[in-house]
């Protein structure tokens, strides 16, 4: 069976990371929203930068409606290997990050865009729950109805949204997902990841 990716969203801790990394998770993501309780500031990405060098690829920054010189200079700290846009980016806008960074591109998008979405160049759609106005762009804790997932053009996706290692499997046989994003699920405290919380959901998404 095809191994599943997944993504730990919302580091911050090296010691979380390095553990991770251990766990041969494929994706840590960096996030660059100053308003997110997880944003990583440049000393934070400087050691992680300093540790973590020769798992450049395994790092994912995610931004909310940056512009190109805001991205430009945290790869300049930390030349982490994807890109993720989590806000209102344009077409235009990915095709310019694209052609200056020449790195993979993840877009979050909500679940009842993805059959009907336009948009190119993407190299996984992150499909996540829809925020209220109060809430942050991510990383909110809420669920969506995979029930009604629809992907009828076949896009390359990733998972996300409250997912914990009380739905994780529900989550997967409903969606078919085979690309995981995890985030509030393994904190007790919001940006404070748990390796053993972090150990408990990998092992339900490997089984």
């Amino acid at each position: 069976m095809k191994k599943r990716k997944i993504k730990i969203c919302g580091q911050s801790n090296l010691a979380v990371i390095d553990h991770a990394i251990q766990l041969d998770i494929d994706y840590q993501g960096l996030i660059f929203y100053s308003k997110s309780s997880r944003f990583v500031d440049d000393e934070v990405l400087t050691n992680i930068g300093n540790a973590f060098n020769q798992h450049l690829d395994k790092f994912v920054g995610v931004f909310v409606n940056p512009t190109l010189e805001e991205i430009d200079s945290k790869l300049r700290i930390f030349n982490f290997g994807s890109i993720q846009l989590h806000g209102n980016e344009t077409q235009d806008f990915i095709n310019q990050c694209i052609d200056k960074f020449k790195k993979p591109i993840f877009k979050s998008i909500y679940p009842d865009e993805l059959s009907s979405s336009l948009l190119q160049n993407i190299d996984y759609h992150l499909v996540d729950s829809k925020p209220s106005d109060s809430q942050m762009p991510g990383g909110n804790n809420s669920t969506w109805n995979w029930s009604n997932f629809n992907n009828a053009n076949n896009l390359p996706f990733i998972l996300s949204g409250g997912l914990n290692s009380s739905n994780i499997k529900e989550a997967i046989v409903l969606t078919g997902a085979d690309f995981i994003d995890i985030n509030s699920g393994v904190e007790v405290e919001a940006g404070e990841k748990t390796i053993s919380l972090i150990e408990e959901i990998i092992s339900l998404i490997r089984q």
